[in-house]
């Protein structure tokens, strides 16, 4: 799902509608916060910052979040979807109105911020994915995400000398 300044989007461009979820210590999630200030839209969109160490339950708040009352962004999830079984990350783009998940998609939300919230910006017009360019620019994101952003995860935390090995050399080969 995404937020649209059109009129009959289910999910309308509306200042204070919106809240995002953020870990700092989640490079995704903090490229979101950053589009957030650049953009000048902290007086629109409201954000909370979970505490930055991931438990056995997955992100938490500390102290309880105050936009929902939840102690852990699964129970955000839950809400939006009582079937969901993924992975509870972080961003999350909330609609305060709906009580649901929006997005949770860095580049996906940093994009709706671009677009989608000008109208409310305190730098509007400013623009760092000009049309001109999104081809060029999804085409370059894709690769540094697939090669760097995920390769230092898939380095870090792979479960065998193979796959750290296949791994290392695609990420320092993509940082070359």
């Amino acid at each position: 799902f995404s937020v649209s300044a059109a009129p009959d989007s289910i999910f309308p461009a509306e200042p204070n509608r919106y809240h995002l979820y953020i870990s700092l210590a989640c490079p995704f999630a903090h490229r979101a916060l950053i589009v957030r200030a650049l953009k000048g839209l902290e007086d629109v969109i409201g954000v909370t910052t979970v505490h930055d160490i991931m438990g056995e339950q997955g992100w938490c708040f500390d102290p309880k979040d105050s936009v929902t009352g939840a102690e852990l962004i699964r129970e955000l999830y839950s809400k939006a979807n009582p079937e969901y079984t993924g992975r509870f990350t972080v961003p999350v783009l909330w609609d305060k109105k709906a009580q649901t998940i929006v997005n949770n998609e860095s580049s996906e939300i940093m994009r709706m911020l671009y677009t989608e919230f000008d109208k409310w910006s305190s730098n509007p017009g400013v623009t760092y994915y000009p049309s001109h360019l999104r081809q060029s620019i999804d085409e370059l994101n894709a690769w540094i995400f697939e090669t760097i952003n995920t390769g230092v995860y898939k380095t870090g935390f792979a479960t065998s000398q193979e796959a750290y090995e296949k791994n290392c050399v695609i990420l320092f080969e993509s940082l070359d």
